[in-house]
């Protein structure tokens, strides 16, 4: 197992550097050099351990990720591609292979035709990575293949019995498929509701902690696929329901503490990808094994076989072109089905490991002498595993247009729209207090690429705010607010960190250092500090508290008080004015200068309490972001590819934010 991670990771080091081949190539090259250690000689899939192992987990992925509403839209997409067109093509490919190698036995030719039935969306996205494929057509694939793998195994599992009994009944297979669908949808989502329900509980009962619901969440695919094999059902249909019910019940898993969902959500991430890669590698792996066995035969059988699987191949693309062209499966709720749609339809039904792993399924023996054609099967599936990979990737990039070279330009745009749309939410909540919502603006805005900042403007901005506070201290004691005495200690300080005579940055320097002065002068150790509470209480006890020492405790308390409001009113006009004069040009030194006053200013508040708020706040501030990419990808400001990168974004920066406010706290 190491080694085919170590594989996957290295394929995802080498296609960054040469990205016109898509990753799948690569995954499957690691595989064919994995497949020359002695280790790895031979190799044979067990389709069992490879179904609940691999396929459970992604799959189960995919439902959980699945847009609900999107979905709820593609239900019919889903039966007609899924259901209908699948049966339609196990029978139609059945019969063609029957009258192209009529030796083969009718049982088995529509085994075949099960086998190659399913399609593989992890090997269409790697294709497509660089292409952009139209918002309908991708929907249509996608649905397709999170539901007819479990068509294709339902019928595959008919046709091998009928081959084994000798006899075919329609009522009894449709019964069984019926069952085996609709059954395995059924246990899958009465199975994820109660996975949510348990779920929920435990959050109730304050076990959500990431040793309890990570463990917890990666168990559930694999034991909701054993229950609904054990039940006769299909696991596949099984996990995927669940994990459609996982993410419609969404709501009610963001009970579970903000750290605890993006661990999770990391977790999943990672485990999809190292996944994805080694079903490919596996796929690599596995070819020379079957190459192998049938190299005994001759060359002109060999070329037989590889014009079999090319000719199931070109039905099977005909097949859904005129599915879609037939409007069969609408592409548009508005109109037909356009050439381009229906080509395109027709190529991206890409084939993969599902596919491979139920072609080595097939029994090594039947009626105690070796199962008949196995190898040849087989191998004509994977001749249509590799032509659909190799036509794909010669055609879709000659249909559809390249990704846009300027991507990254066009992701830093939408990312600063992205956030300031996030601030501009923050600021019109007058339920914020002017911290907090500092505090919000200033995690925000870490999320951009801000420019260098600019030196003279900063200074020039400080040199305001610093008579601005200068004059609320006038005001204040023009009000008889504060006393001369005090008056004159304040403006010392402004005047320190203002004055002309230093260099801006050896004032920040200095204020920086003077505010830990006044901090480290009120921190004393806990042997000082229990001595002058003793003191304290002894001179209160014997009511024998020297005048000096209670004149010193009320002037302590008045200092305190006056800085407070001190600080309270002048952070306020300083906010008021940078709200008030910040433009598009000057942002970075505005946020410069705030985020300087908001660090003095929370000194004040910094309790539990608060950065709790604060968490919470922020939570709903990347809230904010994910709407603003939802709504922009809805409305087609922004393309699949953005919409990705920017919710990446957000979930990355969102768990970065939330550790280190863990570690901080």
């Amino acid at each position: 197992m190491a080694l085919l991670i170590v594989a996957a990771i290295i394929s995802n080091m080498i296609y960054p550097i040469f990205p016109k081949v898509p990753l799948t190539f690569y995954q499957i090259g690691c595989g064919l050099v994995l497949s020359l250690l002695p280790i790895f000689n031979h190799f044979s899939l067990f389709p069992e351990i490879f179904m609940l192992g691999i396929i459970a987990p992604l799959m189960f992925n995919d439902g959980q990720n699945t847009d609900s509403n999107q979905f709820r839209r593609s239900i019919g997409h889903i039966f007609s591609m899924a259901v209908y067109l699948a049966i339609s093509t196990s029978v139609a490919i059945g019969g063609l292979a029957h009258v192209l190698m009529p030796a083969i036995p009718l049982a088995l030719c529509f085994a075949l035709a099960a086998i190659v039935t399913p399609t593989d969306s992890v090997a269409l996205k790697s294709i497509t990575q660089s292409i952009q494929v139209p918002a309908n057509v991708h929907d249509i694939l996608e649905s397709e293949s999170l539901f007819n793998d479990a068509s294709g195994i339902v019928i595959f599992n008919l046709a091998v019995t009928a081959f084994f009994t000798g006899n075919f009944s329609l009522t009894a297979g449709l019964t069984k498929f019926i069952v085996s669908f609709f059954g395995g949808i059924l246990v899958g989502l009465i199975a994820g509701i109660l996975f949510v329900k348990l779920r929920t509980f435990l959050v109730n009962q304050s076990m959500d902690t990431t040793s309890v619901i990570v463990p917890f969440s990666i168990m559930t695919p694999f034991a909701i696929y054993l229950i609904s094999e054990m039940l006769g059902c299909s696991g596949i249909l099984a996990v995927v329901s669940a994990g459609i019910m996982h993410g419609v019940n969404q709501s009610q898993l963001k009970l579970t503490s903000t750290n605890v969902r993006l661990v999770t959500n990391a977790t999943w991430q990672i485990i999809a990808n190292l996944l994805n890669g080694i079903v490919f590698v596996l796929l690599g792996v596995t070819l020379p094994t079957v190459i192998n066995q049938i190299m005994p035969y001759s060359d002109i059988f060999i070329l037989e076989l590889v014009g079999f699987g090319a000719a199931i191949y070109l039905f099977m693309a005909l097949l859904r072109f005129f599915w879609v062209k037939f409007n069969l499966v609408q592409t548009n709720h508005h109109r037909d089905a356009t050439l381009k749609e229906a080509l395109l339809t027709a190529v991206g039904g890409v084939h993969g490991t599902i596919t491979l792993s139920m072609a080595l399924s097939l029994p090594f023996t039947a009626f105690g002498k070796s199962f008949p054609y196995r190898n040849q099967l087989i191998f004509v599936a994977t001749v249509v595993i590799l032509l659909s990979l190799l036509v794909p990737t010669i055609v879709l990039p000659i249909l559809l247009p390249k990704k846009k070279d300027q991507d990254q330009d066009t992701f830093k745009k939408y990312q600063g729209q992205m956030v300031n749309y996030a601030i501009s939410k923050v600021k019109n909540d007058a339920t914020i207090s002017l911290v907090d919502r500092n505090y919000i603006i200033d995690m925000l805005n870490s999320q951009k690429n801000n420019p260098a900042t600019n030196r003279k403007e900063i200074r020039e901005i400080m040199n305001r705010t610093k008579e601005i506070e200068a004059q609320v201290v006038v005001d204040a004691l023009s009000q008889g607010q504060i006393s001369q005495q005090f008056a004159n200690i304040f403006s010392r300080r402004i005047v320190a960190t203002s004055g002309r005579g230093s260099g801006f940055w050896k004032r920040l320097q200095y204020l920086f250092r003077l505010q830990t002065h006044r901090f480290k002068k009120r921190t004393v150790s806990k042997k000082e500090a229990a001595r002058r509470i003793q003191q304290y209480n002894q001179q209160r006890q014997r009511g024998q508290g020297s005048a000096k020492f209670n004149q010193m405790v009320e002037k302590s308390k008045q200092i305190r008080q006056m800085s407070l409001m001190i600080e309270d009113t002048s952070f306020k006009r300083v906010n008021n004015y940078l709200d008030s004069n910040e433009s598009e040009t000057n942002t970075t030194s505005v946020n410069f200068v705030r985020n300087g006053y908001n660090f003095r200013h929370l000194r004040f508040d910094n309790s539990d309490e608060a950065n709790a708020r604060r968490e919470h706040l922020l939570v709903q501030a990347f809230q904010y972001e994910y709407t603003y990419v939802a709504d922009s990808f809805k409305a087609e400001k922004i393309s699949r590819n953005i919409s990705d990168q920017l919710n990446q974004s957000i979930s990355t920066d969102q768990m970065v934010f939330m550790q280190s406010d863990m570690k901080t706290a």
